[in-house]
């Protein structure tokens, strides 16, 4: 096994207690611990990010005692494969930079995946002579005798996430007790689900609830990636499409089928164009498909495949595209080349559908 069972309940220390032998005060320490993280969380949460609040707190535990090596979170979906410190600190945070756990069969019994898996929480002896590597790492060349790993709980579905500290002293967490630390655990979970939230709203905010394409408020995070400042710089161009005679799908066959023929649009121009390719339902049967580091004429050439790729969309009925394209002149933001693209689109409309006209 690749680890040792803790020996020891986690009940913590009589009041009473008495220092070791060696001199180590576990009463004591767990007060300065107690203390001084107070004091030092109370500066950490003004102006922070609950990232930086978590990074800060990790390493405030390192500074107030050095028998802590290291502490470290992860946060992600609880089926996760792979395991990898996002946060941590400590004089071992050298571990934790290259610490990477992929789920096994003898990882799978470990504590990590075990926490994930609903496990108690519960401390580990390190030995220098383990079979597991990473063990054998961290105890020989950071003197680790003592694991704690914790488990962080999460309002967010399927999102949990583990908060493990290394001791270099066997038998520390037992001695200590792990009140503090798993009050510490639940408030990174509230942090995590707030973080979690955040990103989920961002996400929405800027991503289309139909066809989980981007919206039009991600314009301008596409801008900064196209923006030229001169010409010596790599030239990107854009395409606008509509969908030919949409409206009578919807007049016809209802909106719900509409919606599942741009659904299927939206697939169709996912699985056509590159990895990098940004491509926004700019509203109705709208789409803008940004084409970074791409001249005209290769533009030209996308716009074609486009056009014969929606073609193959046949329910309800056959569908066309009509698609506009011109290419991102410097100093031109993204707004402006649209209005430019628009005009070409109106040309391709105006034309008798389903091609591809351009602007230069």
């Amino acid at each position: 096994m690749f680890f040792k069972k803790r020996l020891r309940p986690f009940a913590p220390p009589s009041p009473s207690a008495s220092p070791s032998p060696d001199g180590f005060d576990a009463q004591s320490e767990r007060s300065t611990l107690a203390e001084m993280l107070l004091k030092r969380s109370a500066k950490l949460v003004l102006g922070r990010g609950e990232l930086e609040i978590i990074r800060g707190v990790c390493q405030a535990i390192a500074d107030i005692t050095p028998h802590i090596r290291l502490a470290w979170t992860w946060f992600g979906p609880s089926d996760t494969q792979t395991i990898r410190p996002q946060v941590f600190a400590g004089p071992a945070l050298e571990y934790a930079e290259s610490l990477c756990v992929e789920r096994n069969l003898v990882t799978q019994i470990g504590p990590a995946f075990s926490i994930l898996d609903g496990k108690p929480a519960e401390a580990f002896t390190v030995s220098q002579f383990s079979l597991f590597g990473p063990w054998r790492q961290a105890a020989r060349q950071h003197g680790i005798r003592h694991v704690l790993a914790l488990p962080i709980s999460s309002a967010v579905n399927g999102y949990s996430g583990i908060f493990v500290l290394y001791a270099d002293r066997e038998g520390y967490f037992d001695d200590v007790g792990i009140g503090l630390f798993a009050g510490l655990a639940e408030l990174f979970g509230s942090l995590m689900t707030v973080a979690a939230e955040r990103e989920e709203l961002q996400r929405a905010a800027y991503h289309d609830a139909l066809t989980g394409l981007l919206n039009r408020h991600a314009l301008d995070l596409i801008d900064r990636r196209v923006y030229r400042s001169s010409l010596f710089e790599p030239v990107s161009s854009i395409l606008m499409l509509d969908l030919d005679r949409f409206k009578s799908i919807n007049d016809r066959f209802g909106h719900d089928t509409g919606d599942k023929a741009l659904q299927a649009v939206a697939r169709v121009l996912q699985h056509t164009l590159r990895r990098g390719d940004e491509i926004i339902r700019w509203g109705g049967e709208e789409f803008l498909v940004c084409l970074p580091q791409t001249p005209l004429a290769d533009a030209l050439t996308v716009a074609e495949k486009l056009r014969k790729s929606v073609e193959g969309v046949t329910d309800p009925e056959p569908l066309t595209v009509s698609i506009g394209v011109c290419e991102i002149a410097p100093l031109q933001h993204l707004a402006q080349a649209v209005t430019r693209a628009d005009q070409a689109l109106f040309q391709a409309k105006s034309g008798g559908r389903n091609q591809v006209c351009v602007v230069r």
